[in-house]
């Protein structure tokens, strides 16, 4: 089957978010009854929130401006903000030679970097879905999709992490199935960033005119949801040994 090439700007950026761990929990403790952002939680979301709006990246709309290129502008703009340390910057080479569907999503999944065993069925969980939801945008022509896994969690210090993992992989629809192809070898990107108790306080009196976003609010709006008119497609993955 020809792979459908096009500039980063026709490639779909599908997305998903999910709070990892206790950080749902922790968030809602912490947070407050004001408009603008007064927790550490509240801080990252709204810097996160902040540079995907600037960057016109929507992820609900995974045709149209939830493209790669807003997608690289959103990465960009979470990266250029000052307060937020990098944890973490690298590419993952993933070595694959199964074709069962759990264990290549369980390959995905061991790409991300700093998280606690008793969470991956969650973040497993969080990835099915988000590979179901790209599928739904599938059609006959084999193109590229750029997968979007977006976590928020904690760590012992109270800080807030900001994990993006993201990989283009080839999705197409043929007959009730949607495919993704999974090279035998295949990259994960992978940026972790961290907000401090002590950056936060720092810089929180310059977010007190901006209006906050929450925990819930943010992950509704990094989740592409699945296309109503694409019809129920069977999850249908496989690896491809020949290259593109």
């Amino acid at each position: 089957m020809a792979m459908a090439r096009s500039a980063g700007g026709a490639v779909m950026a599908p997305a998903n978010a999910a709070a990892v761990g206790d950080y749902q929990k922790m968030a809602n403790a912490a947070a407050t009854s004001g408009l603008h952002p007064g927790s550490i939680f509240e801080g990252m979301q709204t810097v996160a929130d902040l540079s995907r709006t600037r960057a016109h990246y929507n992820p609900l709309d995974p045709t149209g401006t939830g493209n790669k290129a807003h997608f690289l502008d959103f990465s960009q703009n979470i990266a250029e903000a000052p307060f937020l340390s990098l944890l973490n910057a690298s590419t993952k080479s993933v070595e694959q030679k199964s074709e069962n569907a759990d264990t290549l999503i369980d390959s995905f999944v061991s790409a991300f970097e700093g998280i606690a065993s008793e969470n991956v069925a969650q973040i497993t969980s969080a990835v099915k879905n988000l590979a179901k939801a790209a599928l739904s945008y599938s059609d006959k022509v084999q193109k590229y999709s750029n997968f979007a896994q977006n976590l928020l969690q904690t760590n012992s210090s109270g800080d807030v992490e900001f994990h993006l993992y993201s990989s283009q992989l080839s999705i197409h629809q043929n007959e009730s199935k949607g495919t993704i192809t999974f090279e035998s070898s295949y990259e994960v990107l992978v940026a972790v960033y961290q907000l401090s108790s002590a950056s936060w306080a720092d810089v929180k009196d310059a977010f007190a005119k901006q209006k906050k976003t929450s925990t819930e609010s943010w992950m509704n709006s990094m989740k592409t949801p699945v296309n109503a008119e694409g019809g129920a497609r069977a999850l249908c993955l496989y690896k491809n040994l020949f290259g593109m």
